[in-house]
């Protein structure tokens, strides 16, 4: 019984390890939560405080600037235009273990 179990238990750990070694694609969803942002006014996201910013992008970088401070990411939108873009965010918990949120982000202009 021991052994079933030993190598049961291997087999899931060489599953889990091949699996964390291959890409994975992390792109714009349409169910991911809005953030709505005006022209001239900053917005700030606050992640859990376990967790650090690691990189944060926007999809279209000329409409909004993505800051990383901490646990917080500021977005400030540019110029007046309107329109719509994404934000992506990975943070890092005290473990080391990744996690990734992405926004929709809509923009307003005056």
């Amino acid at each position: 019984m021991i052994n079933k179990t030993a190598i049961v238990l291997l087999a899931a750990l060489t599953l889990a390890a091949c699996s964390a070694d291959k890409p994975h694609v992390i792109q714009a969803s349409s169910d991911s939560p809005s953030v709505r942002l005006t022209s001239g006014m900053a917005t700030q996201i606050e992640m859990p405080s376990s967790e650090h910013v690691q990189s944060v992008i926007t999809g279209n970088p000329g409409m909004v600037i993505a800051e990383a401070a901490d646990n917080v990411v500021n977005l400030i939108p540019k110029g007046e235009s309107s329109g719509e873009t994404n934000v992506i965010v990975r943070t890092t918990d005290e473990d080391g273990q990744s996690k990734v949120y992405q926004y929709r982000v809509t923009v307003q202009g005056h």
